[in-house]
């Protein structure tokens, strides 16, 4: 996958990844989709991303979670501190 091009991240992919960092923000260029074979409990995650789809944000945002721009991100850790990159 070229540079320009990103893969869509599933939402069961990304709280895999943000497991044992729950203080962290999640931050993907790209779209994050939702994932219907992820039946369990979502974790309260903060995610910045470019896009999301509807049933994702629905979900996240049921489970305490918080959606972020990237201006918002750049307020809120300006140096990059306390975010994991996917």
């Amino acid at each position: 996958m070229s540079r320009v091009n990103k893969a869509p991240l599933s939402l069961s992919k990304l709280s895999a990844l943000m497991k044992g960092k729950e203080g962290k923000i999640a931050v993907l260029v790209g779209t994050v989709t939702d994932d219907i074979r992820l039946q369990d409990e979502i974790p309260a995650m903060k995610v910045t991303a470019l896009r999301f789809t509807k049933t994702e944000r629905a979900r996240i945002e049921k489970a305490g979670g918080e959606f972020l721009t990237f201006d918002q991100l750049a307020l809120r850790a300006p140096l990059g501190q306390n975010t994991v990159k996917h």
